[in-house]
């Protein structure tokens, strides 16, 4: 069996940072094969690109425009004593870009530092949500009074909840709860729904005390943090107009987290109508030209018999440029070149499954990026190396990155679909998520979606402003989605969340079950309108994935198409 790559972030998915280090170039891909005798038939030509408009702040599927929420995060500018570290403020932004993500499923919003309020501010929005990251953060008194009044949904996530407490001492009687400091155990889970929500014990934000007062019956919580002793204090409240979660719920995050809990809270909180729905996805991953059509075939008769929609995730140049996978030998291969596998690509669309475009090549240059040059292993559009003890390093775009080399391969690879009587897909999934910023940002004016999850960078988000370019590749943020969003690039994101079948231990990377991906859906449960979606590997046979069909609609999921979802 062909090596395998980290398809995606792993299961302990950190939503804080994770350090890039800048590996040595790799040679540019040049999408005109060679005219050796393995290279297949020649590139088609480009095709006249389609053109979606970008929303930056828009609401994303099931949300409602004509409905504004106010993002406030920490930023830097004004802080007791001292001002935060670099890397501090970039968190504050990173934290605060997660929290729009999550607020488009909702409502359509504006990104602001809290130093920014103005008086009235309160007027102008449908809710307000502030994103407290860096400790004794200066409010204005303008937030904390109008927060205080509740003339409008206020959500506080994390720190500087005492600031509120101090400026309005009466609060915590009206309210019926208080702010008691952080507490010095280890928070292990968060119980919501009847779910305990598991939480890393590498998290590091810090959960806020929070006890009831003689109002206590005013105060409905939502979520309750628990140590391993049993300790326990409200992990989540809400009194009024005013919700409250203890901490960040966005550093280590995992597939059965406290995220999952603050995903739904926050939805519930500025759309509290939102209806109860579980809905499931499945995508079968990185097929090529040099796909088994066999092991397709079964995978695809097997979903069309079942009646479940499915998505198809192709790439339509397969490359391998030192021949690793092919007894030494460099082999080049178009969808043109595989007429089995198109009619398996073809039989399927016309019986209702989805093609989305999973990359030009899915892999760059004739170099390891980082595994072997092969396609289906490497990344495309980032650059990877692989250290001694087998962790994987992003290392920043590759050299060609820019708008128009973007926009020239994705040209290219649409006619591929187009000369061989497929449908140009409409949706996108970036190999191993990885992109540049400005990939992010031509994808979303290509494709109608992106069907994957998503990374974010410092800087994207200046002022008042989000969609800057002009980033800092230092850090990485990773996020997943428990339902679809419109992500701060301005494109509609379909979740991909639960991950795949991984029979094996590879590269830190640890091995998943059918049983591990079940699991998480039955978490998921928890999130109202929840979209749990996974991906499947043709060469793994049906079995596996049967299995996964089976516990999915067990779990009292309903499949569904992800143009269904990218709908609302």
């Amino acid at each position: 069996m062909k090596r395998r790559g980290p398809k995606r972030l792993p299961a302990w998915l950190r939503l804080t940072s994770v350090l890039v280090v800048v590996g040595a170039a790799v040679t540019a891909a040049v999408v005109t094969a060679a005219s050796h005798a393995d290279t297949g038939s020649p590139a088609a030509s480009p095709a006249a690109l389609p053109e979606h408009p970008v929303k930056i702040g828009a609401a994303g599927p099931g949300g409602r425009d004509d409905r504004r929420t106010l993002v406030l995060y920490d930023d830097g500018r004004r802080y007791r004593p001292n001002p935060p570290a670099i890397a501090e403020a970039q968190r504050a932004q990173a934290y605060a870009m997660f929290t729009a993500n999550l607020v488009s499923r909702a409502t359509s919003w504006q990104m602001r530092p809290v130093a920014d309020y103005r008086p009235g501010d309160a007027k102008s929005f449908q809710a307000i949500v502030y994103v407290g990251s860096v400790y004794d953060g200066e409010l204005s008194r303008d937030f904390l009074r109008d927060a205080a009044r509740g003339t409008v949904p206020v959500v506080w996530i994390g720190s500087n909840i005492w600031q509120l407490f101090a400026d309005s001492p009466e609060l915590a009687s009206r309210l019926g709860w208080q702010a008691t400091g952080y507490r010095t155990d280890l928070v292990t889970t968060v119980d919501y729904k009847g779910v305990a929500l598991k939480r890393n014990t590498h998290a590091d934000t810090g959960v806020m005390g929070v006890s009831l007062g003689p109002g206590g019956r005013r105060a409905n919580v939502l979520a309750v943090a628990r140590a391993d002793d049993g300790t326990t204090s409200a992990w989540a409240v809400r009194s009024k107009n005013l919700t409250y979660m203890a901490e960040l719920p966005y550093a280590y995050v995992g597939t059965q987290d406290r995220y999952l809990a603050a995903a739904d809270i926050l939805l519930g909180a500025l759309a509290p109508n939102t209806a109860e729905r579980k809905r499931s996805l499945v995508r079968i991953e990185d097929v090529g030209p040099h796909t088994d059509p066999r092991q397709l075939r079964q995978i695809t008769d097997y979903l069309i018999t079942r009646g479940v929609p499915f998505s198809l995730a192709v790439y339509p140049y397969y490359a391998d440029p030192q021949g690793k996978a092919n007894q030494g030998r460099p082999t080049y291969q178009r969808l043109v070149d595989s007429p089995e596998l198109v009619s398996v690509l073809r039989d399927s669309v016309n019986r209702g499954g989805n093609l989305i475009m999973h990359g030009y090549s899915h892999q760059y240059g004739d170099k390891p990026n980082p595994y072997s040059a092969v396609s289906a292993d490497d990344y495309e559009f980032y650059r990877a190396s692989v250290q001694s003890n087998g962790n994987v390093l992003l290392g920043g775009p590759v050299p060609d990155d820019s708008a128009t080399w973007f926009r020239n391969r994705i040209a290219i690879g649409l006619n591929e679909f187009t000369r061989v009587g497929l449908p140009q897909p409409t949706m996108f999934e970036f190999p191993h998520y990885g992109a540049s910023a400005v990939d992010y940002q031509e994808a979303g004016s290509i494709f109608a979606a992106r069907y994957e999850r998503g990374n974010y960078y410092a800087g994207q988000c200046l002022e008042w402003k989000c969609g800057s370019t002009s980033v800092s590749y230092d850090e990485v943020y990773g996020q997943f989605f428990p339902y679809p969003v419109r992500d701060i690039y301005g494109a509609i994101v379909v979740p991909e969340n639960v991950g795949n079948v991984a029979p094996a231990v590879f590269n830190n990377h640890a091995s998943r079950s059918v049983e591990d991906i079940l699991a998480d859906a039955r978490a998921n449960r928890v999130v109202r309108d929840s979209v749990v979606s996974f991906f499947y590997h043709p060469f793994l046979g049906v079995d596996g994935l049967r299995k996964l069909v089976d516990g999915v609609a067990g779990a009292g999921y309903t499949f569904v198409s992800p143009v269904d979802v990218a709908h609302g």
